[in-house]
């Protein structure tokens, strides 16, 4: 090889090495930018949900076995990434009220809570497609990465017959029990799924009232 072959070579060689260690950062950046963003946000700014109706009641208890109805929604006209998905199941029960339980409904945010994906209803729950996680009937983790089961929607039948959805919760579920707690953002555990996560994991979403009880 002559010595101007070696340095065209050599000079080829360093680019490539540039452009790699430069799309390196590129994508490293892109990745990391979310995580950094979330670290350095104000952990108790929180937003407010806003009520809105996912239509009649009727075509939601046409459900029979486990089918839930995809009900897409818009919380805030003013904000177009408010935009949402709800699955309300209809339980057979014939209680207006959300925490019976013989409660008519039960509405899942379609959210994976793992990275926010959206999961997909099927015949035994729900499924991610994006990393796996699989969730059985009542939203609970059976697969996969999610830290913790589907968020549920608060809900309430309004005058002329109108679902709606008033407020959204994080869940951790024993048997048929549901404890609620405010919501969590995808990613994160709740208190009691592993210690002091409270601390480390404050609720960034949504301002809310008192925590509901089941009953």
């Amino acid at each position: 090889m002559t010595t101007q072959e070696y340095r065209n070579t050599t000079t080829r060689r360093g680019l490539l090495g540039v452009a790699t260690v430069g799309l390196g950062a590129t994508i490293g950046g892109v990745l990391t930018t979310p995580v950094a963003a979330y670290l350095l946000a104000p952990t108790t700014q929180e937003a407010t949900f806003h009520p809105v109706s996912l239509g009649p009641v009727r075509p939601f208890t046409s459900e029979t076995g486990f089918a839930p109805t995809a009900a897409p929604y818009v919380e805030d006209p003013a904000q177009p990434l408010s935009s949402g998905l709800a699955y309300v199941h209809y339980t057979g029960g014939s209680d207006r009220d959300w925490l019976a339980p013989h409660a008519m409904f039960v509405v899942f945010s379609n959210r994976c809570t793992h990275v926010g994906c959206p999961a997909q209803a099927s015949a035994i729950g729900f499924a991610c497609p994006c990393h796996g996680s699989q969730f059985d009937q009542r939203g609970a983790r059976i697969a996969g990465p999610a830290p913790r089961p589907l968020d549920r929607f608060q809900w309430e039948i309004r005058k002329d017959d109108q679902l709606w959805i008033t407020q959204r919760w994080s869940v951790l579920l024993k048997g048929d029990r549901a404890s609620y707690y405010p919501v969590k953002a995808p990613g994160q555990p709740l208190d009691g799924q592993i210690p002091a996560a409270d601390a480390l994991y404050p609720a960034v979403t949504y301002t809310h009232g008192p925590v509901p009880k089941s009953r």
